[in-house]
């Protein structure tokens, strides 16, 4: 490309210079303006945008600065100039909602709020984009850094497409900018129209941009780029993705989470939300999202809202993907390993970028779907004592004080338990659970070591009367330990594994379900192997 011969010849002249000066203080200032071209020229080169190292809110980093200051302060110094001495407004409205921008400066704020623009779309590398400014005035931003008189790659352009359609689809305005509004921003404008209307050329879009802003135009690197994109068919949308969220899971995280939800997924997504309320159930909105169409549907909320949404897609092929909001996110935690604790927002939002998809094993209870596990005893009565304000504030801790309530309790069950096709048995238990997943941390699911949620089979774990509550600690820590390993066989508790269960009793029993509490006399489980499809790390 002919501007990366400007610099190298600068870099040359610099260490030129170097080389004959005898001053220290020139050599310095030689050597920076060599090494500062240099690494330009390199970064040329090699279609290295990320050299100015520009962070998600458009800020170059001060030591990129000082090694770049030669070369930056001379683009600062012409694109002020070139901007000045424009045949063309600085920003320019090509479609509805959508502008066509030189590089921004404060002083657009104000005509940005006029035209209602709350969205920036800045393709330079090499300046700052509106940082505190745009901030301070809620203005959305994404940089996919593009170097000057350079085509950004396919993955930043599909990026950049389905991020101006979210923002467009919620009646915003958008504004593209690159240094001038000639090239970067031109290339990225158009190949948005393309993707709008398939029966539209590369020439009629650009004539279309053209006719408004008549200092656009393509280089041929660029034309050429967009020629072949365009031929390839690369400006697709994906199907759109559909979050059903659930706002007061896990004492509101949906709403402090959202906007750095929407803000990962939506480089790479067209995104639609919808949001249970009182009225309104997940299972309601899924129902909705299935009817128009919806490919992939992301559960937002705790485990009982998982299984409301998955309830509605077992045994179909629509993905569904989990955004772990609630209080104990067990499912997340069975799926995504540990991470799934410590960054969960972080962790969902790769996976769900990511779009790698695995069959698991769900089973139905009484008619309602199980993801987890169906509790009875100890497990149904952690469930019931932890209230949603004690959730709010104590998080998992409020399940931890509700088992030693029930351990406490030490309340017996006298059922009547069918294994598969075996002979009914009557066993005598403080707690029963029946899991088809089930982390480390649910201890009273662990008798034969962690569920396998890919196996085809239920976990059956029990735990007959013990003498007191010392008995019962014990019992439960050794369930705590074949969580862990494989090899502890626990004493205190009964294991078996089933495809199929009946439990009947001469009372109402009430039991919880993937920690919503039910009740009946009879309770049927039944395994449905493979038969969710959901979005997976692996």
């Amino acid at each position: 490309m002919f501007i990366v011969k400007y610099y190298i010849l600068g870099a040359a002249l610099a260490f030129l210079a170097l080389f004959f000066s005898n001053e220290l203080y020139f050599k310095v200032i030689w050597a920076w303006l060599g090494l500062s071209f240099s690494a330009v020229s390199f970064a040329y080169i090699f279609d290295l945008p990320g050299v100015f190292r520009k962070n998600s809110n458009g800020a170059i980093p001060f030591y990129i600065r000082w090694l770049f200051i030669p070369f930056l302060l001379s683009a600062q110094l012409y694109n002020a100039w070139a901007r000045k001495n424009d045949k063309v407004p600085a920003i320019q409205k090509i479609d509805d909602n959508l502008f066509l921008a030189c590089r921004l400066f404060p002083s657009d704020i104000p005509f940005l709020t006029k035209q209602n623009i709350t969205a920036i779309l800045d393709v330079t590398a090499e300046f700052d984009g509106l940082d505190w400014t745009a901030e301070n005035e809620n203005l959305d931003y994404l940089n996919l850094p593009v170097l000057d008189h350079k085509s950004p790659n396919p993955e930043k352009l599909v990026k950049a497409i389905h991020w101006i359609k979210n923002h467009l689809s919620n009646q915003n305005s958008v504004v593209i900018h690159c240094a001038l509004g000639r090239g970067r921003s031109v290339l990225v404008m158009a190949a948005y129209l393309l993707s709008q209307n398939n029966t539209l050329s590369v020439s009629q879009v650009l004539e279309k941009i053209q006719g408004v802003r008549t200092t656009a135009g393509l280089n041929k690197v660029q034309l050429k780029a967009l020629n072949k994109y365009h031929k390839e068919g690369l400006f697709k949308l994906k199907a759109p993705l559909w979050i059903i969220a659930n706002p007061v899971s896990g004492g509101g995280k949906w709403p402090e989470n959202k906007a750095e939800v929407l803000e990962r997924l939506s480089p790479y997504f067209v995104i639609n939300v919808l949001e249970t309320t009182e009225d309104i159930s997940a299972v309601q909105l899924t129902q909705q999202a299935i009817k128009q169409g919806a490919k992939t549907i992301i559960a937002c909320g705790g485990d009982g809202t998982l299984t409301e949404v998955a309830s509605e897609l077992v045994k179909t092929d629509i993905v569904m993907g989990i955004l772990p909001m609630g209080t104990a996110n067990a499912l997340a935690h069975v799926l995504f390993g540990f991470s799934s604790k410590l960054i969960p927002v972080s962790t969902a939002c790769d996976i769900i970028i990511g779009e790698k998809t695995t069959k698991i094993d769900t089973a139905t209870c009484n008619d309602n779907l199980m993801l987890l596990l169906v509790g009875l005893g100890f497990e149904n009565k952690m469930i019931t004592s932890a209230n949603r304000e004690e959730k709010n504030i104590g998080g998992q801790l409020a399940y931890v004080q509700a088992l030693w309530q029930a351990i406490n309790l030490n309340e017996t069950l006298t059922l009547q338990l069918q294994i598969d096709d075996e002979a009914v048995q009557e066993i005598e238990t403080t707690s029963l659970v029946i899991a088809n997943a089930a982390p480390f941390t649910t201890v009273l699911a662990q008798g034969g070591g962690a569920p396998d949620i890919k196996d085809g089979l239920l976990n059956i774990t029990w735990i007959p009367p013990q003498e007191n509550m010392t008995h019962n600690i014990i019992g439960i820590a050794e369930l705590a330990l074949c969580g862990l390993s494989e090899q502890v066989t626990p004493l205190q508790s009964k294991h078996s594994k089933a495809k199929k269960i009946v439990i009947d009793a001469d009372n109402e029993l009430e039991y919880a379900i993937d920690g919503e509490v039910f009740s009946a006399s009879s309770i049927h489980i039944e395994m449905l192997p493979k038969s969710l499809n959901v979005l997976i790390n692996e």
